[in-house]
């Protein structure tokens, strides 16, 4: 309580210092810097704002109006360009001019009939030429393309047939944009050609007419709507000015207009517009229209100042408006500060007394304003503050006990998180594993991690004996867990866990089978409802209870984990085991020849080492079936087997390959031990004691076929060829014995 208190004087103390520098004039300043930043800020982003939406909306208004002149131009190129046309078709229909040049291109220069027909042509072009005012001249050029007849006698003769203007006039009308005219007027960028036909249809000639650029020049110096310092022209694809410049000088020559934005427009062939410096060096805005019929661009510009003069004035009116009222706000922002500072340092003033210990003062409101609000609520403060302070602490332990929850809650869960993983860790490397060794292995490391702090064994067995293999120990290494355990272990029996040493009873039970330290756990593992295997835990210096729910869970939450995965792996070695055995004698069966022998002979080759075989046949065997019944002999078969299993080295394999033959694999064998080793063993089968039910049966004869790799074959096939054909002889010879294949005597074996 005294600490609370004590803190809220600290604090109200603090506040009260504030308010003291207030009341010195601090707040007023502070209110009166906010006020001009509430009323500056807002007016300058909207005054900025409004000029640049102005100058923006001007740029766009100025361009908007050049579009419309650039435009307007267009069509009445267009307009222009169509006219030529129209009358280019004129000029050649209306007045015979294809029976006039027939004398032309059949009679000799300077004969009566093509004197008369380029007379009257003559004059005819230069009636048009004077009479329309739309070319500056007309050629007449024959199928090879030599002018015949020209308003300009000079040209006369001239060969056109490289022109574009030739080869496509003979097909059509066609209108050619020519990109090499220069500026100022010197000769027309504009040709039309036209092809003439005789009354069979066929062209015959073809009439060019060279555009008049006065039109041009007349439609480009227009100045509608482009002000004193506006104006429009062309430019060609050479950068080359087209047309006669309002402001250029024509003694100079211009020879390019190269700038960005014309660059860009021409390289691209589109539309464009913006603020650039001109071919007089002038800022102007512009726009740019690229036309592809001619291949010419169009620009109409004018300069920046005469465009933006109206916009301009009309901000600079923006402006003073938007200074004035400013200087109104700050002059009302003044006052009000004033108005709200001294009510303030009253209450600044009460702040400190209470803070002096008085918290019987009540401060009093002088206006009904938010001021006055927070008057009233500063009073409110002060007669709740003690009822706060006792609160408080409570509040404090509270939340500390909360706090403390929340730790033991999220270790708790973070265990159990951990915990979770390593069983998924333990599942999936189970089963990942390919047999019950490498499952052994990968399980003890990871039992280590879910058993932290406790040592522990784990016992498991393959079969239904009972007995358990120590698998593997983690934790403190103790040399006396035993190798194996028997089912008379408690835990086994009754499936239950065991504490020590709280149950000395139980304790005294596993006394010889476990050492025993305290606190033990004994989880046992189940398999299809069988024992398999059990878990043990023993207690680490400074580690848990073991007889705790929550160790006890964990521990049968694993012990299920791996009875389950084990099983599933002693599955599955069992069906593999089924499929490579002969339920009869034990031995290998034939699938598993012919799986084994290929890697062996690649083996054996890889090591330069010797293999042998045997094919190895019961003589007689079908005799012993009649006389004593075919349960006879699957003993003698099952006697055989057994001996073979016992008596060969361990690297050798023992097959039944079919019937009451048999196949023995020898790596290392020789020839000149192969014959040896037969012969000893198929003495001691002779002398194999065989009984079936009581009744002693007779002895037992073999004849046995041998091939060594590789003197008698490389291959799986080939090396068991050359066996049975040594065993076909030991048979034929008489049987009871023993034969050598010959070398290479095999041939493709076909069982």
């Amino acid at each position: 309580m005294e600490h609370v208190a004590g803190r809220f004087k600290h604090l109200t103390s603090q506040g009260a210092s504030l308010f003291s520098g207030l009341r010195l004039g601090t707040i007023r300043n502070r209110l009166l810097i906010a006020s001009m930043l509430l009323v500056l800020l807002p007016m300058l982003l909207i005054g900025g704002s409004s000029v640049l939406l102005g100058l923006r909306g001007g740029q766009a208004q100025v361009v908007n109006q050049l579009e419309s002149v650039a435009t307007l131009k267009e069509e009445q190129i267009v307009a222009w360009i169509e006219s030529l046309r129209i009358h280019m078709g004129a000029i050649v229909y209306p007045h015979q001019v294809p029976r006039l040049i027939e004398p032309l291109l059949t009679n000799e220069p300077g004969s009566t009939a093509y004197t008369e027909s380029y007379n009257e042509l003559r004059i005819h072009f230069d009636g048009v030429i004077a009479s329309t005012g739309l070319f500056e001249e007309v050629l007449l050029l024959n199928p090879q393309g030599r002018a015949l007849v020209a308003t300009d006698p000079a040209k006369e003769g001239q060969v056109h047939s490289l022109q574009e203007y030739f080869w496509r006039g003979i097909e059509g009308t066609y209108v050619q944009s020519l990109s090499s005219a220069t500026a100022q007027g010197l000769s027309s960028p504009v040709v039309v050609s036209q092809p003439v036909y005789d009354v069979a249809g066929r062209a015959r000639a073809v009439l060019v007419g060279r555009a008049s650029a006065r039109t041009l020049n007349e439609i480009m110096l227009q100045r509608a709507g482009l002000g004193e310092t506006g104006e429009t022209y062309l430019v060609g694809p050479n950068y080359l000015l087209l047309t006669d410049s309002r402001f250029a000088d024509r003694r100079t020559q211009i020879l390019r207009l190269h700038t960005p934005i014309m660059e860009q427009v021409i390289r691209d062939q589109t539309n464009a517009a913006g603020i650039y410096d001109n071919y007089r060096q002038q800022r102007v805005i512009g726009v740019y229209h690229w036309l592809p019929s001619l291949q010419f661009v169009l620009v109409a510009e004018q300069e920046e100042r005469e465009a933006f003069q109206t916009i301009y004035a009309t901000l600079q009116l923006t402006i003073v408006i938007a200074l004035t009222a400013m200087l109104f706000a700050l002059i009302s922002a003044l006052f009000a500060a004033r108005g709200i500072a001294k009510p303030l340092a009253s209450l600044a003033d009460t702040a400190t007394r209470i803070a002096a210990g008085d918290l019987q003062l009540i401060a009093h409101p002088r206006h009904n304003d938010e001021i006055g609000a927070l008057t009233v609520a500063f009073n409110r403060m002060t007669a709740r503050l003690r009822e706060l302070i006792g609160n408080l602490e409570s509040h404090v332990a509270e939340l500390e006990q909360a706090e403390a929850e929340v730790r033991r809650v999220n270790q708790q869960l973070a265990r159990d998180v951990k915990e979770q993983e390593l069983l998924n860790r333990l599942s999936s490397r189970l089963q990942q594993s390919q047999s019950l060794e490498e499952a052994y292995a990968v399980s003890i490391p990871l039992l280590q991690e879910i058993f932290e702090g406790y040592a522990g064994v784990f016992y498991h067995h393959r079969d239904k004996a009972a007995v358990y293999h120590r698998v593997g120990t983690w934790g403190k290494q103790d040399d006396t867990y035993p190798d194996q355990i028997t089912s008379t272990c408690p835990a086994m029996q009754t499936n239950t866990r065991f504490a020590y040493p709280n149950n000395e009873g139980k304790a005294q039970a596993c006394a010889d089978c476990l050492p025993i330290r305290d606190p033990l756990l004994c989880v046992q593992l189940h398999a299809n409802r069988e024992p398999s295997g059990l878990l043990c835990l023993y207690g680490e210096p400074g580690s848990g209870n073991a007889e705790e729910p929550r160790e006890l869970s964990l521990a049968i939450r694993t012990a299920d984990l791996l009875a389950l995965a084990l099983a599933s792996l002693q599955l599955r070695e069992d069906l593999r085991e089924q499929a490579i055995r002969d339920p009869l004698t034990g031995l290998f069966n034939r699938r598993f020849v012919n799986e084994i022998l290929g890697p062996k002979l690649i083996e054996a080759q890889r090591h330069q080492r010797t293999l042998g075989i045997m094919l190895l046949d019961i003589d007689y065997f079908k005799h012993i079936n009649d006389t004593f019944g075919h349960d006879a002999g699957d003993t003698t078969l099952r006697i055989l087997g057994r001996f073979l299993s016992t008596s060969l080295r361990g690297e050798d394999i023992a097959c039944r390959f079919g019937g009451e033959e048999m196949l023995l694999i020898m790596p290392g064998m020789t020839e000149e031990n192969a014959l040896s080793r037969a012969n000893n063993l198929r003495e001691a089968i002779s002398n194999l004691d065989l009984g079936h039910e009581g009744q002693r049966l007779p002895n037992i004869t073999t004849s046995i076929g041998v091939a060594i790799f590789p003197e008698h074959g490389h291959t799986h096939d080939e090396l068991i060829t050359a066996a049975d054909h040594a065993l076909y002889r030991a048979k034929s010879e008489g049987r009871n014995r023993a034969y050598l294949a010959k070398p290479r005597e095999a041939t493709v074996y076909n069982p």
